[in-house]
């Protein structure tokens, strides 16, 4: 009888798929949402930033300019002097490492689906890269932006790019701050000529390569391992 008890109150597999989806599943399409809402209010932020900016800088020198690019549902730019900044949204809901900071908070203890987060990384490049197609040149991911299912952020990168969880849903105070900050580190690194040795051969096509990339690759030093 004990067993005959015991295989009735085991879950059908189909019980055990909604489940799943009603609870896992249904978590990581909030974070996606909440992930393209705080994309949208950041696009805002940097619409706002490059026109203020460019404002501002043009009356000092009208060659230095600041602008913002739309780049899609997932992708917004703003380039400054010889600088970009990439933002880019991953569509996909993370599960993170158990040995992230964020696994040790309360919440995330007391919900398993407090550690599903997406994200917006942030990549920095030269401004020329884009306008000339060089395609071999090297661009560096400076940080990125953590949201879960509250619409809580974390922001992880450079020095002042390091920001705790938000207490509430993340704005654009924030972000704005958050942003700034990435275009001063950025321009804060310069441009690295690469070693003369091994560049002195070049062949005929490669001179001639619309890019005008010939075999070296422009590249700024500075870079972000996320945790």
């Amino acid at each position: 009888m004990g067993r005959l008890a015991t295989k009735r109150m085991e879950k059908k597999p189909s019980d055990r798929i909604i489940e799943v989806l009603s609870t896992k599943s249904s978590t990581k399409q909030q974070v996606h949402r909440n992930v393209l809402s705080t994309f949208a209010r950041l696009k805002g932020v940097l619409i706002q930033l490059a026109a203020e900016l460019n404002a501002a800088v043009c009356d000092i020198d009208h060659h230095v300019v600041v602008e913002f690019f739309d780049r899609g549902e997932f992708e917004a730019e703003i380039r400054f002097s010889g600088d970009a900044l990439v933002f880019q949204v991953h569509t996909n809901a993370f599960a993170l490492p158990p040995d992230h900071v964020l696994r040790k908070l309360p919440e995330a203890k007391s919900d398993p689906l407090f550690a599903y987060f997406g994200m917006i990384h942030v990549y920095n490049f030269l401004a020329d890269s884009f306008r000339m197609n060089r395609l071999n040149d090297a661009g560096y991911l400076l940080g990125r932006i953590l949201i879960n299912k509250d619409g809580r952020a974390m922001l992880e990168g450079h020095d002042k790019l390091n920001r705790t969880l938000s207490k509430g849903p993340v704005d654009e105070a924030l972000l704005k701050d958050w942003v700034q900050q990435a275009i001063l580190y950025a321009m804060a690194f310069d441009l690295v000529a690469s070693p003369f040795e091994g560049l002195e051969e070049v062949s005929v096509a490669q001179f001639f390569d619309v890019s005008g990339q010939l075999k070296q690759r422009t590249a700024k030093t500075l870079g972000f391992r996320p945790s």
